[in-house]
């Protein structure tokens, strides 16, 4: 009866070990893990105890998988079934008592079939999967003077899931930005308004390049500014894009429309002021890094030499710290910095506005 029951555990721990997902080393170890995908030359593998495992295939002798797996192939196939590493480096697939084998070099990536399904992208709702922050601020004040100042920032940015085998797709990106001023000191008062949009579609055709076009609106009455249209586009690059940190760097051509708040009197003794035009290059830069778990760091800053009139330019910068509070809450601080090199005269070059308020992610 002993031998017996050594016998059954003894067998029950092999059909479990075959069942298990195991690989093994050039150097006799074995490792027994779940298998999580082969990418980039590596197996990957996780364990409950020793974490996630990556494994230079270079290394490994022979690998089985317990589930059913997916083969995509640098022609963009894929096939089904159960995987094996053969001794000359090739993948063996089993599907339907049918074996093949396909060479490591015509791999682009292995995934567990039911992991891989997960990944596949249905077609994105126009008006959802926007994700992002709003923000918004308001300040009173009451005695010598009265002042009333609003505040609100919208960031948004709308891209499908990330897919383990890139393929080219559109991002978009969204940005508001509203700053109302009022001041009352006896009978004199100070009204102020400026407001920023911008829609910046932009269409990867790598991993880390793309080309974007812009469409930007601006009206700033303390440089004069009645509206400024700036439409245009270009190339960039995401520079740094992991889990804690975003980098990206960009380039382009736009075409400027602009009025400012000059009144003239024609021949003909309407009043009223001009239209300009203009063509100006695009230089920027857009940063964001999670500084801890609960704070972080947004960046970004354009500029804008005018090519129509050279010596000229523009520029803009933001930048937030916020804090998260409770749930997708935060408290935000932040610098905004509008230059212009040639504003109308009796008007400023610079409009710096620090703003405070509670944003909401979503």
């Amino acid at each position: 009866m002993k031998l017996f029951l050594c016998t059954f555990f003894a067998l029950m721990l092999t059909v479990g070990l075959a069942r298990a997902d195991v690989a093994t080393l050039k150097n006799g170890d074995r490792v027994t893990a779940t298998f999580v995908d082969v990418k980039d030359g590596k197996l990957d593998l996780h364990s409950d105890s020793l974490g996630d495992i990556s494994i230079p295939l270079s290394q490994v002798v022979s690998f089985s998988a317990e589930k059913p797996v997916t083969v995509v192939q640098k022609n963009n196939q894929t096939v089904e079934g159960q995987l094996t590493l053969q001794p000359s480096g090739g993948w063996q697939v089993t599907a339907n008592g049918r074996a093949q084998t396909i060479a490591a070099s015509d791999v682009s990536l292995i995934m567990p079939t039911d992991a891989y399904q997960k990944t596949q992208v249905s077609t994105l709702n126009p008006l959802k999967e926007w994700k992002g922050t709003a923000s918004l601020g308001y300040s009173l004040q009451r005695g010598n003077q009265d002042t009333n100042n609003f505040t609100t920032t919208i960031n948004a940015v709308r891209e499908r899931p990330e897919e383990p085998i890139f393929e080219p797709h559109w991002r978009t990106n969204f940005d508001l930005m509203t700053l109302l001023s009022h001041a009352e000191q006896g009978s004199a008062f100070v009204t102020s308004h400026t407001l920023s949009t911008d829609v910046r579609p932009q269409y990867l055709f790598t991993n880390d390049n793309f080309v974007f076009g812009l469409a930007q609106f601006d009206h700033i009455s303390t440089q004069g500014l009645y509206l400024r249209q700036t439409y245009g586009g270009g190339y960039g690059r995401d520079v740094i894009k992991n889990s804690r940190t975003t980098f990206s760097i960009l380039g382009g051509i736009t075409y400027v429309h602009e009025k400012f708040n000059i009144p003239f009197v024609s021949s003909t003794g309407v009043q009223g002021a001009n239209w300009d035009q203009s063509a100006e290059a695009l230089i920027g830069e857009k940063l964001g890094y999670q500084i801890s778990k609960r704070v972080r760091l947004d960046h970004d800053v354009n500029f804008y030499p005018n090519l129509s009139n050279t010596g000229q330019y523009r520029f803009d910068t933001a930048t937030t710290i916020s804090a998260k509070l409770a749930g997708k809450f935060s408290l935000n601080s932040g610098i905004i910095d509008l230059y212009l090199s040639n504003p109308p005269a009796g008007n400023k070059k610079n409009d710096v506005t620090f703003t405070t308020g509670v944003g909401y992610t979503f």
